[in-house]
């Protein structure tokens, strides 16, 4: 229920229909997303995260928790999962995303949210369209592999 998670609703109000589940970790938290998904025009419905291997059967789940939450429900990803947008960029893989992979989801990780973040940067300050995602993709990659 943070700033990404925020974001995230902000691009959901964009490209979804439907209600939107939040699994969150605390009452204050739903409290946010709700505010937020009113701000937006979004039907945001709160969910416990207790249960959040629940939302594991959603056609998008989208992850914005830190590092090691998402662990304790790996075990828990459907034989048909959908897409995972796991906003970690390190550890890389985490576990949900791995067991996500293992089962033949799509996965979207953090590097991709920096590097186009960052490619709509370059773009907008250099005048340059299409930027250089390529090479900003290997970058972030050299630059997660030598920590």
């Amino acid at each position: 229920a943070g700033a990404t998670a925020s974001s995230a609703l902000a691009a959901l109000a964009v490209i979804c229909a439907g209600p939107v589940t939040a699994y969150v970790r605390s009452r204050e938290r739903g409290d946010e997303m709700r505010g937020w998904g009113q701000r937006l025009g979004v039907d945001v419905r709160v969910a416990d995260w207790a249960e959040g291997a629940r939302a594991l059967t959603a056609p998008l789940v989208i992850a914005t928790t830190p590092a090691g939450t998402t662990d304790v429900v790996a075990t828990d990803v459907p034989e048909h999962p959908g897409i995972l947008f796991e906003v970690l960029s390190e550890p890389w893989p985490t576990a949900l995303a791995s067991a996500w992979s293992a089962r033949g989801g799509g996965v979207v990780g953090g590097l991709d949210l920096l590097v186009h973040q960052g490619l709509l940067l370059v773009e907008r300050m250099t005048g340059r369209v299409p930027g250089p995602l390529g090479a900003m993709r290997l970058a972030g990659e050299a630059a997660l592999a030598a920590r």
